[in-house]
């Protein structure tokens, strides 16, 4: 379970989102879907912020959330004082709200004690829709910038191209294109189906889009679970950090007393060894361990995924989405402009219901088979004008009972697009 509502932030009036494994969030340039995006993405961080340190944290300090939400996020004059702006935001471990108008307890938070301590932890990753600066900007590791999503995107391809090589290419969405890294000139190329070298710097502008996104991507689902990737993501001593406040918060309290009068359990966990009341509190402390030291899965928000690319690509890049997020389970959330999106993915939410009923003949000429997803793990909205416009009041959302994508938002679409053309066609004479 996650919930989040936002309420006058930017151009968001009010939204009440159900987060779902898959989110979907359509509208038109300022309407708040990037709004929406950001928040959520910083509410993943903050919840994985105060679970691994036992809330132990600086959200209580507003620079700390300026820096971490605001700057971070680019998100400058989207707070404004005396206009009510605020988030809260619950999950199965835990709940905090934020609310900017005030100057003591703006952050306030809480434990949902029947889910504090089942969390696993994730990877929380932003992929802007700037991602392209890496092309067209040649020397874009001289440039001075604040650490913000764009920054820290850039810091993280630094590690992520490094997995494709001459000897490893990335295939690009089948266009017979691949890309790879050469680490002796420091150079990114791109290999066309004729085989023919160029660099990365100089391709169209859907491949320079598409290939940041795709090697990040390649990264989330699959590179960071490589041996020897484990290390990269957090040392032994921020290990031992983490322990500490796990065992402090759990363990730790009362034991003296007890130790007073009974021999206690000492067990080895990361650096050294500690005591514990019983074996299975060991037990338990090491499994929590692991639970909050190791990533399980990725929490993905993918700003606008359709930049530059053809329609047909855009349909194939959502089937990949689909099909290597179910690998670890990740969880994606998608702002995007993009009808073509929509339709790929109410194409797998219908796979999902059919995919046992077909003929293998039929089978055979679908491509989407692959990506079926479970339309109860799949949440979209449409937002205008700061607000979210579902089916009606008792639906935010703009699928059915079924979970599916009401066929009448594609006709509703499509008839916008063609009303000039329908409305001219009878005068035109063949």
């Amino acid at each position: 379970m996650k919930k989040l509502t936002i309420e006058n932030i930017g151009p968001i009036e009010h939204v009440d989102l159900d987060l779902k494994r898959v989110n979907v969030v359509i509208g038109p340039q300022s309407a708040g879907k990037s709004c929406v995006l950001k928040i959520a993405c910083f509410c993943a961080w903050a919840e994985k912020r105060i679970q691994l340190e036992q809330g132990k944290n600086g959200f209580s300090d507003s620079k700390y959330m300026e820096e971490n939400l605001i700057v971070f996020h680019k998100l400058q004059g989207f707070f404004e004082k005396g206009r009510g702006a605020k988030f809260r935001y619950e999950t199965d471990h835990l709940w905090f709200q934020y609310e900017y108008d005030k100057d003591d307890n703006a952050f306030t938070w809480g434990w949902n004690k029947s889910g504090h301590w089942k969390y696993k932890r994730t990877r929380v990753s932003y992929i802007p829709a700037e991602r392209n600066v890496i092309a067209t900007i040649p020397n874009w590791m001289e440039v001075s910038m604040k650490h913000n999503n764009i920054r820290n995107f850039i810091s993280d391809w630094m590690l992520t191209r490094t997995f494709y090589n001459k000897e490893h290419k990335l295939e690009v969405l089948g266009l017979g294109i691949k890309y790879y890294f050469d680490d002796k000139s420091n150079q990114d190329f791109i290999e066309l189906e004729n085989g023919k070298l160029l660099q990365f710097t100089n391709g169209s502008s859907g491949i320079q889009s598409a290939i940041p996104m795709l090697v990040y991507l390649g990264f989330l689902f699959e590179n960071q679970y490589l041996d020897g990737q484990y290390g990269k993501i957090s040392t032994e001593t921020e290990n031992e950090e983490i322990l500490n406040h796990i065992y402090d918060k759990k363990y730790k309290i009362g034991l003296k007393k007890f130790i007073e009068t009974n021999t206690p359990y000492i067990g080895k966990i990361g650096m050294g060894k500690r005591a514990f009341r019983t074996s299975k509190e060991y037990k338990e402390c090491k499994e929590l361990y692991e639970s909050y030291t190791k990533t399980w899965r990725s929490d993905i928000y993918l700003e606008e995924p359709e930049q530059n690319l053809f329609p047909k690509t855009q349909v194939k890049l959502v089937y990949e989405l689909l099909i290597n997020s179910k690998i670890h389970q990740d969880s994606v959330f998608i702002a995007t402009h993009s009808p073509y999106i929509l339709y790929a993915i109410n194409n797998a939410m219908l796979a999902y219901y059919v995919k046992d009923s077909l003929i293998d003949e039929i089978k055979d000429e679908i491509s989407c088979l692959d990506a079926a997803y479970n339309p109860e793990l799949v949440s979209v909205w449409q937002i205008e004008n700061g607000q979210l416009i579902g089916i009606d009041e008792g639906n935010v959302t703009i699928q059915d009972s079924k979970h599916l994508i009401r066929k009448n938002y594609f006709d509703e679409t499509m008839g916008i697009i063609m009303k000039d053309f329908n409305d001219m066609i009878n005068f035109y004479e063949y």
